[in-house]
Protein backbone atom coordinates (compact mmCIF):
# COMPACT_ATOMS: atom_id res chain seq x y z
CA UNK A 1 0.00 0.00 0.00
CA UNK A 2 1.27 3.61 -1.07
CA UNK A 3 2.29 5.61 1.46
CA UNK A 4 0.95 9.30 1.78
CA UNK A 5 2.38 11.42 -0.86
CA UNK A 6 5.26 14.06 0.05
CA UNK A 7 3.05 16.71 -0.89
CA UNK A 8 0.30 15.46 1.76
CA UNK A 9 3.22 15.37 4.18
CA UNK A 10 4.65 18.83 3.52
CA UNK A 11 1.10 20.25 3.85
CA UNK A 12 0.46 18.71 7.38
CA UNK A 13 3.85 19.95 8.76
CA UNK A 14 2.95 22.99 7.69
CA UNK A 15 -0.41 22.80 9.46
CA UNK A 16 1.25 21.77 12.35
CA UNK A 17 3.99 24.62 12.49
CA UNK A 18 0.74 26.96 11.64
CA UNK A 19 -1.26 25.45 14.71
CA UNK A 20 1.97 25.73 17.21
CA UNK A 21 3.02 29.15 16.11
CA UNK A 22 -0.75 30.39 16.13
CA UNK A 23 -1.56 29.08 19.84
CA UNK A 24 1.60 30.79 21.05
CA UNK A 25 0.77 34.05 19.69
CA UNK A 26 -2.69 33.83 20.91
CA UNK A 27 -0.53 32.80 24.12
CA UNK A 28 0.96 36.34 24.09
CA UNK A 29 -1.62 38.21 22.87
CA UNK A 30 -3.86 36.83 25.87
CA UNK A 31 -1.58 38.27 28.53
CA UNK A 32 -0.39 41.85 26.52
CA UNK A 33 -2.98 44.50 27.41
CA UNK A 34 -4.58 46.05 25.02
CA UNK A 35 -2.68 49.61 23.51
CA UNK A 36 -4.79 52.76 25.54
CA UNK A 37 -4.80 55.84 23.39
CA UNK A 38 -2.32 59.02 24.82
CA UNK A 39 -3.68 62.06 24.59
CA UNK A 40 -2.51 62.21 21.10
CA UNK A 41 -4.11 59.61 19.95
CA UNK A 42 -7.44 60.80 21.84
CA UNK A 43 -7.77 63.64 19.72
CA UNK A 44 -6.50 61.69 16.19
CA UNK A 45 -9.75 59.28 17.22
CA UNK A 46 -11.99 62.30 17.48
CA UNK A 47 -11.04 63.50 14.55
CA UNK A 48 -11.48 60.45 13.03
CA UNK A 49 -14.78 59.80 13.88
CA UNK A 50 -15.87 63.62 13.73
CA UNK A 51 -14.64 63.85 10.06
CA UNK A 52 -15.97 60.62 8.55
CA UNK A 53 -19.33 61.36 10.46
CA UNK A 54 -19.74 64.68 9.00
CA UNK A 55 -18.44 63.90 5.59
CA UNK A 56 -21.20 61.29 5.24
CA UNK A 57 -24.01 63.92 6.92
CA UNK A 58 -23.06 66.19 4.31
CA UNK A 59 -21.98 63.97 1.61
CA UNK A 60 -18.55 65.03 1.32
CA UNK A 61 -16.06 62.76 0.12
CA UNK A 62 -12.87 63.89 1.04
CA UNK A 63 -14.06 64.35 4.59
CA UNK A 64 -14.66 60.62 4.80
CA UNK A 65 -11.40 60.05 3.41
CA UNK A 66 -9.59 62.29 5.98
CA UNK A 67 -11.53 60.99 8.67
CA UNK A 68 -11.38 56.77 7.40
CA UNK A 69 -7.33 57.61 6.40
CA UNK A 70 -6.86 58.30 10.92
CA UNK A 71 -8.96 56.00 11.88
CA UNK A 72 -6.09 53.49 9.76
CA UNK A 73 -3.53 55.61 11.09
CA UNK A 74 -4.66 54.18 14.66
CA UNK A 75 -5.25 50.67 13.57
CA UNK A 76 -2.15 50.59 12.45
CA UNK A 77 -0.63 52.00 15.67
CA UNK A 78 -2.64 49.31 16.94
CA UNK A 79 -1.03 46.41 15.35
CA UNK A 80 2.54 47.55 15.51
CA UNK A 81 2.47 48.41 19.20
CA UNK A 82 0.83 44.82 19.48
CA UNK A 83 3.55 43.46 17.36
CA UNK A 84 6.41 44.84 19.77
CA UNK A 85 4.94 44.07 23.14
CA UNK A 86 3.75 40.49 22.55
CA UNK A 87 6.70 38.77 22.32
CA UNK A 88 9.21 40.60 24.85
CA UNK A 89 9.67 38.46 27.64
CA UNK A 90 12.43 39.28 30.85
CA UNK A 91 13.76 37.40 33.49
CA UNK A 92 14.98 38.88 37.06
CA UNK A 93 18.29 37.29 38.53
CA UNK A 94 19.37 38.34 42.38
CA UNK A 95 21.83 37.19 44.41
CA UNK A 96 19.50 36.29 47.61
CA UNK A 97 16.08 37.16 48.29
CA UNK A 98 17.00 38.44 52.08
CA UNK A 99 18.70 41.44 52.47
CA UNK A 100 20.15 43.27 56.32
CA UNK A 101 18.86 46.70 56.89
CA UNK A 102 21.77 48.77 55.67
CA UNK A 103 22.57 46.59 52.62
CA UNK A 104 22.41 47.42 48.95
CA UNK A 105 19.91 45.18 47.32
CA UNK A 106 20.78 44.17 43.60
CA UNK A 107 19.13 42.48 41.08
CA UNK A 108 19.52 42.52 37.53
CA UNK A 109 16.65 42.54 34.56
CA UNK A 110 17.81 40.89 31.08
CA UNK A 111 14.89 41.61 28.35
CA UNK A 112 14.47 40.29 24.78
CA UNK A 113 12.56 41.04 22.01
CA UNK A 114 11.43 39.31 19.61
CA UNK A 115 13.44 35.91 18.19
CA UNK A 116 12.06 36.31 14.32
CA UNK A 117 14.21 37.57 11.96
CA UNK A 118 12.26 40.22 11.17
CA UNK A 119 10.27 42.56 12.87
CA UNK A 120 10.65 46.36 14.46
CA UNK A 121 13.09 47.93 16.12
CA UNK A 122 11.53 50.56 18.99
CA UNK A 123 13.25 51.86 22.11
CA UNK A 124 10.58 51.36 24.93
CA UNK A 125 11.13 51.82 28.94
CA UNK A 126 11.61 49.30 31.52
CA UNK A 127 10.80 50.16 34.87
CA UNK A 128 10.99 48.21 38.23
CA UNK A 129 8.46 49.33 41.00
CA UNK A 130 10.29 49.61 44.47
CA UNK A 131 8.24 51.08 47.39
CA UNK A 132 9.81 52.89 50.69
CA UNK A 133 11.51 49.58 52.38
CA UNK A 134 14.14 50.81 49.64
CA UNK A 135 15.88 54.01 48.81
CA UNK A 136 17.09 53.70 44.91
CA UNK A 137 20.92 54.07 44.84
CA UNK A 138 20.98 53.53 41.12
CA UNK A 139 17.80 54.68 38.08
CA UNK A 140 15.19 51.74 38.40
CA UNK A 141 14.17 52.76 34.85
CA UNK A 142 15.81 52.41 31.95
CA UNK A 143 15.32 53.06 27.84
CA UNK A 144 15.83 49.85 25.53
CA UNK A 145 16.17 49.46 22.22
CA UNK A 146 14.18 45.89 21.18
CA UNK A 147 14.26 44.04 17.49
CA UNK A 148 15.54 42.00 15.71
CA UNK A 149 19.51 40.98 16.07
CA UNK A 150 19.50 43.46 18.94
CA UNK A 151 21.07 42.09 22.14
CA UNK A 152 19.26 41.80 25.13
CA UNK A 153 18.90 44.71 27.26
CA UNK A 154 20.28 44.68 30.76
CA UNK A 155 19.01 46.98 33.85
CA UNK A 156 20.80 46.67 37.04
CA UNK A 157 19.01 47.79 40.17
CA UNK A 158 20.61 48.94 43.27
CA UNK A 159 18.51 49.66 46.58
CA UNK A 160 19.47 50.67 50.18
CA UNK A 161 17.52 48.38 52.11
CA UNK A 162 16.11 50.80 55.04
CA UNK A 163 13.50 49.28 57.22
CA UNK A 164 13.01 45.89 58.44
CA UNK A 165 9.62 43.92 57.29
CA UNK A 166 8.73 41.84 53.99
CA UNK A 167 8.02 43.66 51.08
CA UNK A 168 7.54 43.22 47.25
CA UNK A 169 9.67 44.22 44.67
CA UNK A 170 8.29 44.45 41.35
CA UNK A 171 6.36 44.35 38.75
CA UNK A 172 8.97 44.72 36.10
CA UNK A 173 6.56 46.58 33.37
CA UNK A 174 7.56 47.80 29.56
CA UNK A 175 5.96 50.68 28.10
CA UNK A 176 5.59 50.36 24.60
CA UNK A 177 4.10 53.65 22.00
CA UNK A 178 4.07 52.88 18.42
CA UNK A 179 5.84 55.05 16.04
CA UNK A 180 3.16 57.81 15.45
CA UNK A 181 3.15 58.41 19.73
CA UNK A 182 -0.84 57.57 19.08
CA UNK A 183 -0.87 54.49 21.40
CA UNK A 184 0.58 52.85 24.59
CA UNK A 185 1.00 50.05 26.10
CA UNK A 186 2.24 48.91 29.80
CA UNK A 187 2.92 45.41 30.05
CA UNK A 188 4.11 43.68 33.32
CA UNK A 189 7.11 41.38 31.75
CA UNK A 190 8.33 40.04 35.51
CA UNK A 191 6.14 39.25 38.52
CA UNK A 192 6.83 40.94 41.81
CA UNK A 193 8.90 39.06 44.45
CA UNK A 194 8.84 39.14 48.25
CA UNK A 195 12.64 40.32 49.57
CA UNK A 196 12.45 39.98 53.26
CA UNK A 197 14.72 42.83 54.92
CA UNK A 198 15.64 41.62 58.58
CA UNK A 199 17.14 43.85 60.99
CA UNK A 200 20.77 45.31 61.34
CA UNK A 201 23.27 44.52 64.40
CA UNK A 202 24.42 47.02 66.99
CA UNK A 203 27.77 46.45 68.91
CA UNK A 204 27.56 44.35 71.55
CA UNK A 205 31.40 44.66 73.23
CA UNK A 206 29.99 44.06 76.79
CA UNK A 207 28.81 40.47 76.64
CA UNK A 208 31.92 38.52 76.98
CA UNK A 209 32.96 34.91 76.18
CA UNK A 210 32.03 33.64 79.63
CA UNK A 211 28.54 35.34 79.53
CA UNK A 212 27.87 33.05 76.65
CA UNK A 213 29.61 29.79 77.31
CA UNK A 214 26.16 28.62 79.08
CA UNK A 215 24.58 28.57 75.61
CA UNK A 216 26.97 26.18 74.08
CA UNK A 217 25.15 22.66 75.59
CA UNK A 218 26.47 18.94 76.09
CA UNK A 219 24.69 17.80 73.19
CA UNK A 220 26.62 20.24 70.72
CA UNK A 221 29.81 18.20 70.22
CA UNK A 222 27.29 15.24 68.76
CA UNK A 223 25.33 17.37 66.23
CA UNK A 224 28.52 19.39 65.42
CA UNK A 225 31.19 17.26 65.15
CA UNK A 226 29.33 13.42 63.57
CA UNK A 227 26.58 12.45 64.94
CA UNK A 228 25.02 8.74 63.40
CA UNK A 229 22.86 9.06 60.01
CA UNK A 230 19.96 7.86 62.15
CA UNK A 231 19.51 11.01 64.22
CA UNK A 232 20.15 13.69 61.71
CA UNK A 233 20.29 14.59 57.94
CA UNK A 234 21.95 16.50 55.75
CA UNK A 235 20.74 19.84 53.62
CA UNK A 236 22.93 22.61 51.53
CA UNK A 237 24.56 24.77 53.87
CA UNK A 238 22.95 28.32 54.21
CA UNK A 239 24.42 31.74 55.35
CA UNK A 240 24.42 31.57 59.21
CA UNK A 241 25.06 27.57 60.04
CA UNK A 242 27.51 26.92 62.38
CA UNK A 243 30.39 26.03 60.88
CA UNK A 244 31.20 23.11 63.05
CA UNK A 245 27.95 21.52 61.60
CA UNK A 246 29.91 21.27 58.40
CA UNK A 247 29.75 17.70 57.38
CA UNK A 248 33.14 17.70 55.66
CA UNK A 249 32.94 13.97 54.22
CA UNK A 250 29.85 14.67 52.49
CA UNK A 251 30.88 17.95 51.68
CA UNK A 252 33.33 16.81 49.47
CA UNK A 253 31.70 13.92 47.78
CA UNK A 254 28.83 16.44 46.52
CA UNK A 255 31.33 19.30 45.39
CA UNK A 256 29.44 21.83 47.87
CA UNK A 257 29.35 22.08 52.03
CA UNK A 258 26.40 20.15 53.57
CA UNK A 259 25.33 20.49 57.17
CA UNK A 260 23.85 18.00 59.88
CA UNK A 261 20.21 18.80 60.63
CA UNK A 262 18.77 16.75 63.32
CA UNK A 263 15.84 15.17 62.90
CA UNK A 264 14.49 14.67 65.91
CA UNK A 265 12.83 16.86 68.23
CA UNK A 266 15.63 18.37 70.74
CA UNK A 267 15.22 21.32 73.19
CA UNK A 268 16.78 24.96 71.72
CA UNK A 269 20.41 25.32 73.34
CA UNK A 270 19.56 29.30 73.24
CA UNK A 271 16.26 30.96 73.53
CA UNK A 272 15.57 34.56 72.58
CA UNK A 273 12.35 36.27 73.72
CA UNK A 274 11.31 39.53 72.51
CA UNK A 275 9.01 41.98 74.33
CA UNK A 276 6.29 42.90 72.16
CA UNK A 277 4.11 44.43 74.90
CA UNK A 278 3.17 48.19 73.36
CA UNK A 279 3.13 49.41 77.37
CA UNK A 280 6.95 48.05 77.84
CA UNK A 281 8.77 50.92 75.87
CA UNK A 282 6.10 54.17 75.90
CA UNK A 283 7.31 53.91 79.61
CA UNK A 284 10.59 55.03 77.63
CA UNK A 285 10.24 59.04 78.04
CA UNK A 286 12.40 62.00 78.06
CA UNK A 287 13.68 61.61 81.10
CA UNK A 288 15.51 58.05 79.81
CA UNK A 289 16.38 58.52 76.12
CA UNK A 290 15.68 61.61 74.44
CA UNK A 291 16.22 59.64 71.28
CA UNK A 292 12.94 57.30 71.67
CA UNK A 293 10.70 59.63 73.50
CA UNK A 294 8.02 58.79 70.60
CA UNK A 295 4.73 58.21 72.72
CA UNK A 296 3.79 55.12 70.78
CA UNK A 297 7.15 53.69 71.71
CA UNK A 298 7.85 52.19 68.00
CA UNK A 299 11.36 53.66 68.06
CA UNK A 300 12.19 52.39 71.47
CA UNK A 301 10.87 48.57 70.24
CA UNK A 302 13.04 49.30 66.69
CA UNK A 303 15.81 49.58 68.53
CA UNK A 304 14.83 46.28 70.78
CA UNK A 305 14.65 44.36 67.20
CA UNK A 306 18.16 45.19 66.61
CA UNK A 307 19.38 44.30 69.59
CA UNK A 308 17.42 41.03 69.81
CA UNK A 309 19.09 40.83 66.20
CA UNK A 310 22.56 41.15 67.54
CA UNK A 311 22.42 39.06 70.41
CA UNK A 312 20.81 36.10 68.10
CA UNK A 313 24.13 36.60 65.92
CA UNK A 314 26.43 36.52 68.90
CA UNK A 315 24.75 33.66 70.11
CA UNK A 316 24.58 31.66 66.75
CA UNK A 317 28.56 31.64 66.96
CA UNK A 318 28.47 29.96 69.48
CA UNK A 319 25.97 27.27 69.88
CA UNK A 320 24.11 24.96 67.44
CA UNK A 321 20.41 25.64 67.58
CA UNK A 322 18.70 29.55 68.91
CA UNK A 323 14.97 29.84 68.73
CA UNK A 324 12.93 33.34 68.88
CA UNK A 325 9.96 33.47 71.01
CA UNK A 326 7.61 36.37 70.97
CA UNK A 327 3.92 36.41 71.31
CA UNK A 328 1.35 36.15 68.31
CA UNK A 329 -1.11 38.08 67.52
CA UNK A 330 -3.54 35.08 67.81
CA UNK A 331 -2.35 34.75 71.67
CA UNK A 332 -0.39 32.05 70.75
CA UNK A 333 3.72 31.62 70.82
CA UNK A 334 5.53 32.75 68.08
CA UNK A 335 8.27 30.71 67.15
CA UNK A 336 11.11 30.84 64.91
CA UNK A 337 14.03 29.47 64.21
CA UNK A 338 12.99 26.14 64.93
CA UNK A 339 15.78 24.17 62.36
CA UNK A 340 18.54 26.29 64.45
CA UNK A 341 18.80 28.47 61.84
CA UNK A 342 19.89 31.90 62.39
CA UNK A 343 18.30 33.06 59.12
CA UNK A 344 14.85 31.66 60.20
CA UNK A 345 15.58 33.76 63.43
CA UNK A 346 16.12 37.18 61.68
CA UNK A 347 13.35 36.53 59.50
CA UNK A 348 11.31 35.84 62.47
CA UNK A 349 12.71 39.47 63.91
CA UNK A 350 11.82 41.01 60.18
CA UNK A 351 7.75 39.73 61.05
CA UNK A 352 7.09 40.94 64.57
CA UNK A 353 4.94 44.03 65.31
CA UNK A 354 4.42 45.85 68.42
CA UNK A 355 0.86 45.14 70.13
CA UNK A 356 -1.14 46.99 73.08
CA UNK A 357 -2.52 43.53 73.87
CA UNK A 358 0.06 41.29 73.61
CA UNK A 359 1.37 38.93 77.21
CA UNK A 360 4.35 39.48 78.84
CA UNK A 361 7.45 37.42 78.62
CA UNK A 362 6.74 35.35 81.55
CA UNK A 363 4.00 33.73 79.90
CA UNK A 364 5.40 33.52 76.47
CA UNK A 365 8.35 31.51 78.07
CA UNK A 366 6.63 28.13 79.71
CA UNK A 367 5.27 27.48 75.81
CA UNK A 368 8.92 27.11 74.57
CA UNK A 369 9.13 24.18 72.46
CA UNK A 370 11.04 21.27 74.18
CA UNK A 371 10.55 23.49 77.59
CA UNK A 372 14.23 21.79 78.75
CA UNK A 373 16.13 25.22 77.38
CA UNK A 374 19.80 24.11 78.67
CA UNK A 375 21.49 26.88 77.38
CA UNK A 376 20.65 30.10 77.26
CA UNK A 377 17.37 32.28 77.74
CA UNK A 378 18.31 35.86 76.67
CA UNK A 379 15.23 38.50 77.09
CA UNK A 380 14.78 41.31 75.20
CA UNK A 381 12.81 44.25 76.58
CA UNK A 382 12.68 47.70 76.96
CA UNK A 383 11.47 47.73 80.67
CA UNK A 384 11.58 45.31 83.65
CA UNK A 385 10.06 45.65 87.10
CA UNK A 386 10.87 44.02 89.64
CA UNK A 387 7.44 42.19 89.97
CA UNK A 388 8.74 40.47 85.82
CA UNK A 389 11.95 40.06 86.95
CA UNK A 390 11.61 37.69 90.32
CA UNK A 391 8.63 35.64 87.37
CA UNK A 392 11.56 35.40 84.54
CA UNK A 393 13.94 33.89 87.47
CA UNK A 394 11.05 31.63 88.86
CA UNK A 395 10.32 30.49 85.30
CA UNK A 396 14.26 29.92 84.37
CA UNK A 397 15.48 26.12 84.38
CA UNK A 398 17.90 25.76 87.04
CA UNK A 399 19.98 24.34 83.75
CA UNK A 400 19.70 27.47 81.66
CA UNK A 401 21.28 31.20 82.18
CA UNK A 402 20.14 34.13 81.55
CA UNK A 403 20.23 37.38 80.06
CA UNK A 404 17.97 40.67 80.48
CA UNK A 405 19.19 42.94 77.58
CA UNK A 406 17.18 46.31 77.57
CA UNK A 407 17.53 49.53 76.46
CA UNK A 408 17.57 51.57 79.75
CA UNK A 409 19.77 50.56 82.52
CA UNK A 410 17.08 48.90 84.82
CA UNK A 411 16.44 49.96 88.77
CA UNK A 412 18.68 48.61 91.43
CA UNK A 413 16.09 46.91 93.37
CA UNK A 414 15.70 44.81 89.46
CA UNK A 415 19.50 44.45 89.12
CA UNK A 416 19.38 42.74 92.77
CA UNK A 417 16.72 40.15 91.64
CA UNK A 418 18.89 39.26 88.51
CA UNK A 419 21.48 38.89 90.26
CA UNK A 420 20.66 36.90 92.93
CA UNK A 421 18.90 34.61 90.39
CA UNK A 422 22.28 33.98 88.24
CA UNK A 423 21.04 36.27 85.27
CA UNK A 424 23.31 38.92 84.11
CA UNK A 425 21.87 42.30 82.98
CA UNK A 426 22.86 44.15 79.58
CA UNK A 427 22.11 47.58 78.68
CA UNK A 428 22.31 48.31 75.10
CA UNK A 429 21.38 52.04 74.51
CA UNK A 430 20.55 53.74 70.70
CA UNK A 431 24.25 55.37 69.70
CA UNK A 432 24.31 58.84 70.83
CA UNK A 433 21.78 57.98 73.94
CA UNK A 434 22.86 59.94 77.66
CA UNK A 435 22.15 56.42 79.15
CA UNK A 436 25.60 54.17 79.11
CA UNK A 437 25.84 50.49 77.92
CA UNK A 438 27.21 48.19 80.76
CA UNK A 439 27.12 44.27 81.62
CA UNK A 440 26.79 42.82 84.82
Amino acid sequence: MPGPAPLALRAGAVRSRALRYGRRGTALLRRTPFPRPTARGWTVLASGLGLTVGGLVATTSIAVSAGLLLLVLLVLGVVMALVVAAPLRATRSTARGVVQVGEVYRERITLRGTSLPIGPRTRLLVREQLDDTFASVSEAETYALVGPHEPPAVLDVEALAMHRGRTLVGPVTIRVEDPFGLLRIDRPVVPAEEIVVVPASTPLAAIDTGALAGAVSADEGRVGQGGSADDSELRPYRQGDPIRRVHWGQSARRGELHVRQTTQAQPPEAVIALDVRRESYQRLGRDDLAELSDLGGDAAFEHAVVVAASVARALSARTSRVLLVSDGAAGNTRHAGDAGSLTDVLVGLADVRLRSDARDVTEVLPDVRGRDVHGMTAVVTGHCTAEQAAELVSRTSGSSRGILATIVPPEPVVRGILDRGGWRTLVVPVTGAHAPGSVR
